[in-house]
């Protein structure tokens, strides 16, 4: 029995430490993203197969966000409009759906001109700026 727990100790760790991706972004205000960006892909996880998009997201200052564009879930162009905060270094934002309820956002990466978003329903949002 101890065998079998020693092992799986060390089963555990390394699948902690395979898994292991680097820092998110730390977001001192919404002034880091603020303006127009491009939903190019969306994926369940960083390196898997990445499912095609055609929305824009806007991050309005006044900490509203505006999506718009080809909702594939609809299967229609929608445009939503809620609102969005920093907290903790990540986007907070309304759903949409849910009343009273936040889904999460944090920055895995970004630069410049592309950025990807980690949380919410699809897990992994890749990013181009407009």
């Amino acid at each position: 029995m101890k065998r079998f727990s020693t092992l799986a100790g060390i089963a555990l760790l390394a699948g902690l430490s395979a898994g292991t991706a680097a820092a998110d972004v730390y977001l001192k205000d919404a002034s880091e993203i603020v303006g127009t960006w491009q939903l190019e892909t969306v994926s369940s996880s960083l390196k898997g197969p990445r499912i095609e998009e055609n929305r824009t997201w806007e991050f309005r200052p006044d900490g509203v966000i505006v999506t718009s564009g080809y909702n594939r879930h609809l299967k229609m162009n929608d445009v939503h409009e809620w609102k969005y905060q920093i907290v903790d270094g990540k986007i907070s934002a309304d759903d949409p759906g849910r009343p009273g309820k936040t889904i999460d956002y944090a920055v895995q990466e970004k630069t410049a001109d592309s950025m990807i978003l980690r949380g919410g329903i699809e897990g992994f949002y890749f990013f181009k700026k407009r």
